[in-house]
């Protein structure tokens, strides 16, 4: 069993802003070999919010080479290899905005994804498989992380879902079905005349899944409405992101994998991520 594990992290809101690229590579089902690299964003520019996640800072890569001079050095790591990241909706769309941001072509690689094969985060899938994740938001100690999920899900070992514990959107009890609250009337209206045509949601179609915990569906969908998105209820092909908390609907990421695969770009984005985004970080 071949293939590279890749995690990314970005210094900005935009996906071509790279300012960390891990990797582990395995080798007949064991992991022989791992890269860490930081990298130099274009202008050394950071939101405040993505520190927060990672705690890059503009410092650390003063004098990092850029996304295209790291490209070249871990190009022939990834060639004729199996791709495989958590969320590779985010991690593989990143590296193909920094390419075409660096003006280099767009290689056809095959990918794979463990959130979509499991539909939870990686600090969860990882305490069900008992992964050590010691270093969280550290690019190489994510990327070893997802190589070791997915060698669990290729060897077909159960994880155990007890030791997951997704909380409710307006309790701290544990998550049920009937904790999904179901977005209904006029914040399903989009509104493009009122609202900011600079953010990245602006006459986008999205969708919500799963269970968001520091702030609740209803109120995340005001403030992305705000922004000009188009909320749906299903996932279509026109759906351009999915907002996707804790136990997300089984059903909702079958349909992004089969849509996706059929040449549609739906995004998962990750509720640290949805409200940078929204923060305009």
């Amino acid at each position: 069993m071949n293939f590279v594990a890749i995690d990314v992290e970005t210094a900005i809101g935009k996906r071509w802003s790279i300012c960390q690229i891990g990797l582990a590579i395995v080798e007949n089902g064991e992991i022989t070999q791992t890269f860490s690299k930081l990298v130099q964003p274009p202008q050394n520019e950071y939101a405040i919010g993505n520190i927060n996640v990672h705690g890059i800072t503009p410092d650390m890569t003063a004098n990092a080479q850029v996304f295209s001079e790291v490209w070249d050095e871990i190009y022939p790591l990834l060639e004729g290899k199996r791709l495989v990241a958590h969320n590779a909706s985010f991690d593989i769309n990143c590296l193909h905005q920094a390419l075409e941001f660096y003006n280099r072509p767009i290689p056809v690689m095959e990918c794979d994804c463990t959130y979509l094969r499991t539909g939870y985060k990686l600090t969860e899938i990882c305490n069900a498989y008992e992964i050590d994740l010691i270093n969280h938001h550290d690019a190489t100690c994510d990327a070893v992380a997802c190589a070791n999920v997915y060698l669990k899900l290729m060897r077909g070992i159960t994880p155990d879902y007890s030791k997951i514990k997704p909380r409710s959107e307006k309790s701290g009890s544990f998550f049920t079905p009937e904790g999904h609250e179901h977005l209904c009337g006029d914040v399903l209206r989009p509104d493009l005349n009122n609202a900011d045509c600079n953010s990245p949601f602006y006459a986008k179609k999205v969708v919500f899944t799963g269970v968001l915990n520091s702030i609740d569906r209803k109120e995340a969908a005001d403030l992305v409405k705000k922004l000009g998105a188009d909320i749906d209820t299903s996932i279509t092909k026109r759906t351009n992101f999915v907002i996707t908390g804790s136990a997300p609907g089984p059903s909702k990421m079958q349909k992004i994998e089969q849509l996706n695969a059929q040449g549609c770009d739906i995004r998962l984005v990750f509720e640290e991520e949805f409200l940078r985004m929204c923060n305009g970080c």
